[in-house]
């Protein structure tokens, strides 16, 4: 019997990870695209988990003809990043190499960027760059939100966003120079060890290596490489802590190509960063955009001698275009008209405490001659949007009207080819839509279509995104649904003529599942995932008693195919953020549970989530653990009222604030939510507070907004620790009865592992049946490869065991 069940166990765990690799094979994940010369340029990351990695492959696709599209290339992990030159003429390639010891002349190998400049629409190599280790650090290639790499209008100059070096420092015991060398006057002695010397201030979470950016421009002919100097705080030459000091990043020229103009971030040269805060997942940091003129430092470049190379550059000072601004970023420029160009950038006048928030689009007007914003030019186009639908737009998402622009980025070319609209895409309630932003007179205009309208569907309730503009006016976009990997397609250039009908729709890339291990089992496999088939799902809406803010709580509900006859499991799994959402894209790992697993999944978009207006998401503020627990059992008992489910096998599932929230639910309400799965779960507020790299989520989810003062640093007073302890899970401890499965990445510096851990112990000592995963490698996100794939195995087979 035993060896029976020995295979048994074994099969199941074969198929269980045939199936998962079998899911995320089909993920399709978009990390670049741009179109030059008639070709659309993608570029797609694959998980490789016999690697432990990813992948990037790049597809070249002809608009023209789509099915003449060359097979994929993949890109060595050397290569960081490719920009394409305006014209599509050259190509710039930013390379990490390791130089062999004996060329160096170090004891050790040693990493370099080099930036090669192809040419002949990318296929010469003309030039290969060495970025001197001595003028700066590696090159912020986070283009997601530091970094940022564009070139001049008439493709001379490269500009880009690149780490200051350290200052040299020495042993107390080094040992000194010897006849005949010079003593080197920079050096500090036994500074190895101090913050702001040897060691550098980051940016918590995913930044590690991330202290202060500087700007930097090159001469694509020349090769020479010169500092900005004339920016905020000089931040070249500025200490590496919070003194005096800011990080820039998201560079672009002007159109005319006599400034740059850029985002500045407070890293305590403006007052309120008294320590440096967690960057990634929190976009209300203090930001502002700010225009460097580098007309005479790009003269000093094309100059190709080394005769001056200490002479300042005269450029003017610098101007900062948002002065009035708490949060401004992402600088886009149209095309020039009548010497003219438009300004473009995302930002909030006020700021928010929340880490995200609804953004307005401004725009000014930039003087091709002057190379700077016109004076008294500055326009509010599309404001902060307080309610869902209280601007009056006509369009409507599911129901719910515009809730405001909410995006971290503008796309890079997000301007139309007349300037007259710009396109973005943005969260809308439970999806991502494209929409059309009229620069006259502010109008918002969700764009229509379906790259599977061939399929007759009216309901359709699919998240789609703008990428970027085609050479004739046309538009690249994609579209993804939660049981339908993402689709590249394309729009015609007629498209902003009928904004409000259907817009026809060409299918550039279905692109099939790849790879993503060696593994194959001999055991049968059963059915294997299929676009479209398996499992179907739904937006639902419900409109909660509680709270203020009185705004629909939506959940997005997905059913496993011919199932009509069953109560199905519920698996709910509330989002992390908290203030994110969750769009209907397919995500491997939920399909995976679902259609594998045979679990209804119910996708929580509580208020406080993006997509649903400011007043919502603000309103989560001062009552976590509370409002957004209630929200989730209401969208859980709206579920269990449609009849598909099973109200004594309903489960809870979250990482971060969904995993805070899985166990405030096992706690709050134990005879509902029956077994529990949680990645990095926030426990113990008052013990976190101080260990995190967001201590200002403690006090603002807990105490509420302006409880955190952003211009000093001090632990919680013990009246706030007491309001921290009855907000977080672990007030509800003696509550608990579900099984939990804990799952903790130890290089967590956004929640600390400790959190995960006194849970554990805790859930143990009351002889609860308790899982403890331990992913030594991993931050907060447990996003390796194999990890990945490692918790969810194991999160499907728990829910088996114990649902």
């Amino acid at each position: 019997m035993t060896n029976n069940n020995n295979n048994h166990h074994h099969q199941q765990h074969q198929k269980d990870a045939a199936a998962y690799q079998d899911f995320v094979s089909s993920a399709v994940d978009f990390s670049g695209c741009y179109v030059r010369n008639g070709l659309v340029t993608a570029t797609r990351s694959v998980r490789d988990i016999d690697t432990n990695s990813r992948r990037s492959f790049v597809y070249n696709i002809p608009l023209a003809s789509p099915s003449l599209a060359a097979p994929p290339m993949e890109l060595s992990t050397k290569i960081k990043a490719r920009i394409p030159s305006p014209s599509g003429s050259k190509l710039a390639v930013l390379v990490e190499e390791s130089v062999p010891s004996d060329i160096e002349g170090k004891g050790q190998d040693a990493k370099r960027h080099v930036m090669e400049i192809w040419t002949n629409k990318g296929h010469q190599l003309a030039k290969r760059i060495v970025l001197p280790s001595s003028i700066h650090g590696p090159v912020c290639t986070d283009f997601a939100w530091f970094g940022g790499i564009s070139w001049s209008p008439d493709e001379t100059a490269l500009v880009y966003s690149a780490e200051v070096n350290k200052p040299k420092t020495a042993s107390y015991f080094a040992t000194s120079k010897g006849e005949g060398e010079k003593d080197d006057n920079d050096t500090i002695v036994g500074g190895q060890y101090t913050l702001g010397v040897g060691k550098k201030e980051d940016w918590g979470e995913k930044y590690g290596t991330t202290a202060l950016l500087a700007l930097f421009c090159m001469n694509v002919s020349t090769g020479k490489i010169g500092a900005i100097e004339n920016v905020p705080a000089c931040t070249n030459t500025a200490s590496l802590t919070t003194d005096k000091s800011y990080v820039l990043g998201q560079p672009i020229f002007s159109p005319c190509g006599k400034a740059v103009v850029y985002t500045g971030w407070d890293a305590g040269g403006g007052g309120e960063m008294p320590r440096r805060l967690g960057a990634i997942y929190c976009y209300h940091r203090p930001c502002q955009i700010y225009s460097s003129p580098v007309s005479q430092l790009l003269k000093k470049l094309e100059i190709d001698t080394t005769e001056d190379e200490d002479d300042k550059v005269s450029d003017d000072d610098f101007v900062c275009i948002t002065p009035n601004d708490r949060l401004s970023r992402s600088p886009r420029f149209s095309s020039p008209s009548d010497g003219v160009a438009k300004l473009a950038y995302l930002s909030h006048t006020k700021g928010f405490d929340t880490h995200n928030g609804c953004m307005a689009l401004h725009t000014s007007d930039w003087c091709m001659t002057k190379g700077s914003v016109l004076d008294g030019t500055k326009k509010v186009v599309v404001d902060v949007v307080t309610l869902p639908g209280e601007r009056g737009d006509e369009g409507q998402i599911s129901g719910l009207g515009f809730p405001g622009l909410f995006l971290n980025q503008l796309s890079d070319k997000c301007f139309s080819p007349d300037g007259k609209f710009i396109l973005t895409s943005t969260q809308w309630g439970s999806v991502l839509r494209v929409v059309s932003i009229c620069l006259d007179d502010g109008s918002v205009t969700p764009l229509k279509f379906d790259m599977r309208d061939g399929d007759n569907r009216d309901d359709a309730e699919s998240s789609q995104q703008f990428l970027c503009f085609t050479e004739d006016g046309g538009a690249i976009v994609t579209q993804s649904e939660c049981n339908y990997p993402t689709m590249l397609g394309s729009l015609s250039s007629s498209f902003l003529e009928n904004m409000k009908g259907s817009i026809p729709t060409q299918v550039l890339a279905e692109l099939p599942s790849a790879a993503t291990s060696s593994f194959s089992p001999s055991t049968s496999l059963g059915s294997s995932f299929k676009a479209g088939s398996g499992f179907s799902y739904k937006i639902m809406n419900v409109s909660p008693e509680h709270g203020d803010v009185k705004v629909d709580v939506s959940s997005i509900l997905l059913l496993p195919d011919n199932a009509e006859n069953e109560k199905l499991p519920l698996i709910v799994v509330p989002h992390g953020g908290p203030h994110s959402a969750t769009p209907t894209t397919f995500v491997p790992s939920y399909s995976y549970l679902c259609q594998h697993g045979r679990y209804a999944v119910l996708h929580v978009n509580f208020r406080g989530s993006t997509g649903f207006g400011q007043a919502a998401l603000e309103s989560l503020a001062g009552n976590a653990g509370t409002q957004d627990v209630l929200d989730v059992v209401a969208a859980t008992n709206a579920a269990i009222d449609t009849g598909r489910i099973d109200p004594e096998r309903v489960g809870i599932c979250g990482g971060s604030h969904g995993g805070f929230l899985a166990a405030h639910l096992s706690g709050q309400h134990p005879d509902l939510f029956k077994v529990a799965s949680m990645r990095n779960p926030c426990i113990n507020i008052a013990s976190m507070v101080t260990a995190t790299d967001i201590p200002d989520w403690c006090h603002v989810e807990t105490l509420g907004i302006g409880k955190y003062d952003w211009d000093n640093f001090r632990a919680p007073s013990k009246e706030e620790n007491d309001k921290m302890w009855d907000n977080s899970p672990i007030a509800h401890l003696e509550n608990v009865k579900a099984p939990s499965l804990i799952a903790l990445g130890m290089k967590d510096r956004r929640v600390p592992p400790s959190q995960g851990l006194e849970y554990f112990h805790s859930l143990r000592a009351k002889s609860l049946p308790t899982k403890l995963l331990v992913y030594e490698d991993c931050d907060h996100a447990i996003d390796r490869v194999v990890s990945e794939a490692d918790f969810w195995i194991n999160t499907k087979q728990w829910f088996d065991k114990h649902l």
